[in-house]
């Protein structure tokens, strides 16, 4: 599961990090929710390209940008089965430019939950795995949505969550975009656990809670 990420990383170094230049209207955000306009990279005719997008994909089915079966979420496993997400993991994939996301850890008895950040140990930007989808509404209007795919977490992170985002290595970018690259064979084993020797993994403040909060203070660590 992800439901919270960040992107702050400033327009050079996303550049340096993923090969294209943010979209015109991009701006760094700590605390970015579903259904926001987040940055993706997929595919163009004339090579990768940065497209804003809505986080939260719809079916090929669906007509109405609020339909409560869009998804912001996709189980690698069975991405290639569900109807949902076969089309997409075949021809719709991109990357999902992060630079860390939030896990909630469960407190024992009836306690709050604990919020966590999760980044590289580097503090370097990476990608989600993601797919994405244009969708034709009852309007006539076209919306794009995008989800990310979700695996078995990391051994130190499965304390915090048993599931954790798809977090490509930089040198699988180029293969997850690969539009010939279409067959489970070719795409499933790109979408493995993170190692924990990259990770880091830290309390924060419950100010991450709020999704009005959108500031730099949310990534600090939690008082002892």
């Amino acid at each position: 599961m992800c439901g919270r990420f960040g992107l702050s990383t400033l327009p050079p170094q996303f550049q340096l990090s993923f090969g294209v230049e943010p979209p015109e209207d991009y701006r760094p955000r700590w605390n970015i929710t579903p259904d926001s306009r987040i940055v993706t990279i997929r595919m163009a005719a004339d090579g990768p390209a940065a497209r804003m997008v809505r986080w939260g994909m719809l079916g090929p089915w669906m007509k109405a940008a609020n339909d409560p079966g869009r998804q912001i979420n996709a189980r690698s496993e069975t991405a290639f089965e569900k109807p949902m997400f076969r089309d997409a993991i075949r021809r719709g994939r991109c990357l999902i430019p992060a630079d860390g996301f939030y896990e909630w850890q469960k407190a024992a008895g009836s306690g709050p939950s604990q919020p966590y950040r999760i980044a590289l140990k580097s503090g370097e930007p990476f990608a989600f795995a993601g797919l994405w989808r244009r969708v034709r509404l009852e309007d006539g209007t076209f919306l794009e949505g995008c989800a990310i795919l979700t695996t078995d977490a990391s051994p130190s992170i499965h304390g915090i969550h048993h599931r954790m985002p798809v977090m490509l290595r930089g040198d699988d970018h180029a293969a997850w975009l690969d539009p010939a690259r279409a067959e489970p064979e070719t795409v499933l084993p790109l979408l493995q656990p993170r190692p924990d020797a990259d990770l880091l993994a830290y309390p924060i403040g419950r100010k991450v809670n709020n999704p009005r909060i959108d500031e730099p203070s949310i990534t600090e660590p939690a008082e002892a």
